[in-house]
């Protein structure tokens, strides 16, 4: 149902479908208990903790199974399973305990504020589903007042599940029919098919039911509010919930108190969505002339009066400044070279926010422009190892509305079936197709569509020329928040008209503790170079902290390396380092720590070769630094994509030779033999776990002794050698041989833990008796007959998932056990149950093997 990830004091969650560590989650609150109420020292609770007492109390992970548990499709056209998190399980919870207690309409309202990219629709699914659960709730109208076609499929599918249908109202008169029934039903009110003059049109009473529930996504729109002013003539006695991805105005909250915050900060510090860069692209003084702001273009030039713009640029006006074909010209190529460098090489892309429709359109023109001369540019010298290939196939589009009098070259960037292709085709990621659409189109332009409520997590960077003012400037930024791969740790927002004031206008009309929350979520460049100061200094102090100042060294690294704790915290800080740099790099700032990073990357795959560890590895480093990092990796003569050598080369002991010190030998020796076993010995449990035992054996008895330790090493390596060459008598070594050898194990043996067949140690010896050929003749017929059963049922069809088929080889196994023939063999009555129970280990363990090796 769930799957938990655990290390340390850390724990996170996700599911069967989630393939990447990004889309693990925290548990950070274990409601409905209080983190006061966990057991934990000075610092609190850690996240292992949290998620004990909170997503694993029995109550909640039934409840999490139940109510919180949903299929759904991504990007890509791949069903993913959901499971809630703890904001959503906390907020629908707190909600419906509103709709169970309160006495009145507005008792029983509210608001949840949930930060943008934290998943609101969902939270909506989630509520419905936990109110049709509730027998108090059960018979109530739900109606949701919402412009996202996404969750009109997503309440459809929901409805299906507890046997309701979604009505969706696509004009006022029928919304008017559909809140006069009765019927408990789920009522969508789709808003932006609405007509404005609709809108203002004064509702009747329609019905006077307190089981109506109306939920109403980003409650703060305009639009929503002329319609919540009818919903509430129209329904006096509702109850009304509010879902907003900002903070509500406090003048605002028509809707109540808050229910549930999940703030910005909240939902950075859990992974959920990403820290904000603000780089402003204009002059940064204070703008003191706040009346004339919005008919002036004081944000694009505030150290000039108004006279004084006017008569230097003879524009006449702001629109006509930022339409503008020089100004646009002028924009795009920088807006190309920051996307180029920063973020293109991580296979992240743009969205370009035009001042108009017709700078949209011109700004294509500029963009496809830039882009040409870069690429030319990039043909003749390509320092930063840009993929040429990618971005020689990179388009860009422009998605706007329409209007009946546009002209050609507007009107042929506003088709519906055009705007879809596009956006499919930027949601999907450099060399991905779908269904005929491939993912090369790089930048998306646009004026006043896709600003908000549009989710792409492949999109880093947003180029915004349009003066955008309150929550939409808000909801706008978080475009670029939500978390889209290993390499975007952060997103990007460039202003090139200063809405940067705005947005300190914006947030000044919300409480002092929500001004911080907003503020918080949002970095400058030049605390992305401080934070890659620290990462840094955190690095080379930890290496200082342990005699490490010499990064030539190698063998001083893996002796430290060896220690597994200080391997953890050295990966933890090198992770900071790379996340750091990777936000900073190509800056010429960053250039100051290339030579140690370019090292300590040198020292990370040595490491992790001698070590067998592939953390220590060049997996996790954005694509953007591994341009620079490879061309540094190959001029020391050091191959990337080059296997450690196996315990089997001839070469083996040769290249350990090559190490100064006696500790440094054996440990590499003891990490590539717990590496053959690992991978190579995993279809041989029992082969596998006699080494392992061996090797457990040598640490024990040798303790610190580094001379005799490597000594008994280089034997055992020998005897795993040899043991590849032990007679199979007839049996196939990859399909039966396991069985076997876990046959000889079970019956044969004297003392579990330290004997094996002759065939592990050749210095060990198996009790089989005065018969020892009679008897390895009967192991032989034992195994081949077990082995015949078991193929001949793997053969069918979704045999793992039939509990009838596997409980017939089990009782074929059992019949065979019992079979006169073997009579002689010792304990197989009385130990046919575990038996029975490794061999169905074994085989589907092996599975493939089984029905595949050749």
């Amino acid at each position: 149902q769930i799957v938990i990830a655990t290390c340390r004091q850390e724990a996170k969650f996700g599911t069967i479908t989630t393939h990447s560590e990004k889309y693990f989650y925290r548990w950070a609150d274990p409601y409905p208990r209080t983190v006061d109420d966990l057991d934990h020292g000075e610092s609190g609770p850690n996240d292992q903790q949290r998620l004990v007492a909170g997503m694993l109390d029995r109550d909640n992970l039934l409840d999490l199974i139940r109510t919180f548990t949903l299929f759904s499709t991504n990007d890509n056209g791949e069903t993913v399973k959901i499971v809630g998190r703890y904001q959503q399980f906390r907020a629908v919870k707190l909600a419906v305990k509103r709709l169970l207690a309160g006495q009145s309409p507005r008792e029983r309202s509210g608001i949840i504020w949930h930060t943008q990219g934290s998943g609101k629709s969902l939270t909506m699914m989630f509520m419905v589903r936990e109110m049709y659960r509730q027998a108090r709730l059960s018979n109530w109208k739900v109606v949701f007042v919402t412009d996202r076609t996404q969750l009109e499929g997503q309440l459809s599918e929901t409805s299906q599940s507890i046997g309701f249908t979604v009505k969706v109202a696509d004009s006022i008169k029928k919304l008017k029919d559909l809140l006069r029934s009765d019927s408990s039903d789920l009522v969508m009110a789709m808003i932006h098919k609405f007509r404005e003059a609709d809108l203002t049109e004064t509702f009747p009473e329609l019905n006077v039911s307190p089981h109506i529930l109306v939920m109403t996504d980003e409650a703060h729109r305009s639009q929503y509010a002329l319609l919540g002013a009818n919903l509430d003539k129209g329904l006096p006695n509702a109850a009304r919930i509010g879902y907003t991805g900002t903070p509500i105005d406090k003048t605002e909250r028509v809707f109540g108190d808050y229910i549930d915050k999940y703030t910005m900060r909240q939902s950075i510090d859990d992974g959920v969505t990403l820290e904000i860069v603000y780089e402003g692209r204009t002059h940064n003084a204070e703008v003191t002339d706040q009346t004339g702001m919005d008919t002036s273009f004081a944000d694009v030039f505030s150290d000039y009066n108004l006279q004084q713009r006017l008569e230097i640029l003879g524009y006449g006006s702001r629109d006509a400044y930022l339409e503008a074909d020089p100004t646009i010209a002028a924009k795009a190529k920088d807006m190309v070279a920051h996307y180029l460098t920063h973020v293109f090489p991580n296979g992240y892309k743009a969205q370009v926010v035009a001042t108009s429709r017709e700078a949209a359109v011109r700004y294509k023109k500029h963009i496809d422009s830039a882009l040409a001369a870069a690429l030319a540019d990039l043909e003749q010298a390509n320092p930063s190892k840009l993929d040429l290939a990618r971005l020689r196939e990179l388009t860009t589009d422009v998605i706007i509305s329409g209007s009946h009098n546009d002209l050609p070259h507007l009107k042929v960037y506003s088709d519906q079936s055009r705007h879809e292709a596009s956006i499919k085709s930027f949601k999907l990621a450099f060399g991905n197709e779908e269904e005929g659409v491939t993912g090369n189109l790089g930048i998306l332009i646009v004026n006043n569509m896709l600003i908000t409520g549009f989710d792409a997590p492949v999109e880093q960077v947003m180029y915004l020329d349009k003066v955008i003012v309150a929550h939409n400037l808000l909801q706008a930024i978080a475009r670029v928040n939500r978390v889209g791969g290993e390499s975007k740790d952060k997103g990007f927002v460039v202003d090139y008209v200063g809405v940067g004031h705005h947005l300190k206008k914006a947030i000044d009309a919300y409480d002092e503790r929500e001004q911080k929350e907003v503020l918080d979520s949002i970095s400058f460049p030049e605390e992305e170079l401080r934070e890659l100061r620290a990462s840094h200094a955190a690095v080379m102090d930890l290496l200082k902290k342990h005699g490490l100042t010499d990064m030539t060294d190698h063998d001083a690294f893996f002796d430290l390396f060896y220690d597994e704790d200080l391997r953890f915290d050295y990966l933890l800080a090198f992770k900071q380092l790379t996340k750091c740099l990777n936000l900073v790099f190509p800056a010429r700032q960053a250039l100051d720590y290339m030579a140690d990073y370019q090292a300590l990357t040198e020292i990370n795959v040595l490491a992790g070769k001698h070590l067998r560890d592939e953390r220590l590895s060049m997996k996790g480093i954005p694509p953007k630094l591994r341009g620079i990092t490879d061309v540094y990796l190959e001029s020391k003569g050091i191959e990337i994509k080059i296997e450690p050598i196996s315990i089997l080369d001839e070469d083996f002991q040769k290249q350990v030779g090559k190490r100064g010190r006696t500790k440094t030998k054996a440990a590499e020796v003891e990490h590539a033999i717990r590496h053959h076993l690992d991978v190579e010995l995993d279809d041989d449990p029992d082969l596998q776990a006699s080494f392992a035992q061996a090797l457990a054996k040598i640490f024990e008895e040798f303790r610190n002794n580094w001379n005799r330790i490597y000594l008994e090493l280089e034997k055992l390596r020998t005897r795993i050698i040899h043991a590849g060459q032990e007679p199979t008598y007839g049996l196939h070594r990859k399909k039966q041989i396991p069985l076997f050898r876990m046959f000889a194990r079970e019956i044969f043996r004297e003392d579990k833990a330290a004997t094996a067949p002759p065939f592990v140690f050749a210095d060990a010896q198996m009790p089989y008796g005065p018969d020892k050929e009679d008897r390895i003749s009967q192991l032989v017929d034992l195994t081949q007959k077990a082995f015949l059963a078991v193929e001949r049922e793997l053969k069918l069809t979704g045999f793992w998932e039939s509990i009838p088929a596997r409980n017939k080889l089990k009782a074929d196994l059992q019949n065979i056990l019992l079979a006169p023939e073997f009579k002689k063999l010792p304990g197989l009555v009385a130990n046919r149950a575990q038996l029975i129970s490794r061999i169905m280990e074994i085989a589907e363990k092996n599975n493939d093997i089984i029905l595949y090796a050749a």
